[in-house]
């Protein structure tokens, strides 16, 4: 089977996306662990397929490069939004179906775009994680996906650059306190108004140069426990800046908006044996 493809990055999350709208991918579980490998196939975090909607102007869909669903993704969120636009789907301004839920999106220029996210209803602040001897401080947020916070200098890292993510994230991930599973941000305080961030994603089951929900929630826990500033710039592992705002005189925001670099790599065809 012939299928038309894009691959895109946002702020360095790459992603492997299709215009699926007329139900030609039957089986996205197994085309997301073939094409998503780095050896075998093309190599993202993911792939999203743009489907129907009767809500709105398309439905996004999201599986992780080891098929699993991915729920909500902050940066494929945005990449789809350019997709979308790209393909005349949408205009400038967006609104699209995720998850069950409604999101909106704005092209900002040619390199950026901005996603607003429902602000998180679910946050669990000052959590004490116990890993064999150790105890470690952390706050968790699900911004459409499920995110543990980890402050360096409440738990005694020294250097967020010296972190085995992979290792570290990983046990965190699998935390008994989170029946299924975690994604897990470790954050450092760079000044009022910057933090650097790096990632262990669940369903790509390691570290990865950016997360849009990760970078939000890792955004809101800043500005509540550390009391930075908006809009927070977020460093990610692939260098690029992700930003975060949202209106903090609300007690309860209705948006937070995600803004960053979306950039198409390459767009071809598959040879896709089902």
């Amino acid at each position: 089977m012939k299928l038309n493809f894009f691959k895109m990055t946002g702020a360095g999350n790459d992603f492997i996306m299709f215009d699926n709208r007329n139900g030609k991918i039957k089986n996205p579980v197994e085309l997301a662990k073939w094409v998503c490998d780095r050896h075998f196939g093309v190599g993202a975090d993911g792939i999203i397929l743009i489907e129907k909607s009767e809500i709105a102007d398309f439905k996004m869909v999201y599986f992780n490069s080891d098929g699993s669903f991915g729920g909500m993704c902050g940066n494929g969120g945005r990449c789809v939004a350019k997709l979308a636009f790209i393909l005349g789907i949408s205009k400038g301004k967006t609104t699209f179906e995720a998850n069950g839920k409604l999101y909106h999106a704005e092209i900002i220029d040619e390199q950026k775009v901005k996603l607003f996210l429902p602000f998180p209803q679910t946050k669990k602040l000052n959590l004490k994680l116990k890993l064999g001897k150790k105890f470690f401080k952390a706050h968790f947020i699900d911004t459409g996906a499920p995110h543990l916070v980890v402050f360096t200098d409440e738990n005694s890292i020294k250097n967020i650059e010296k972190i085995n993510v992979n290792q570290l994230g990983r046990k965190l991930r699998y935390h008994p306190k989170f029946e299924n599973g975690t994604n897990v941000n470790f954050v450092a305080v760079i000044d009022n108004e910057t933090i650097r961030m790096r990632t262990y994603e669940r369903g790509v089951e390691g570290e990865t140069l950016a997360c849009g929900t990760g970078s939000v929630a890792s955004a809101i826990a800043s500005v509540e426990i550390k009391n930075l500033n908006l809009p927070l710039k977020v460093k990610t592992s692939s260098g690029e800046i992700l930003t975060i705002f949202y209106d903090r005189n609300k007690s309860q925001p209705e948006f937070v908006s995600l803004e960053g670099s979306v950039k198409i790599i390459c767009e071809g065809t598959l040879n896709y044996e089902t």
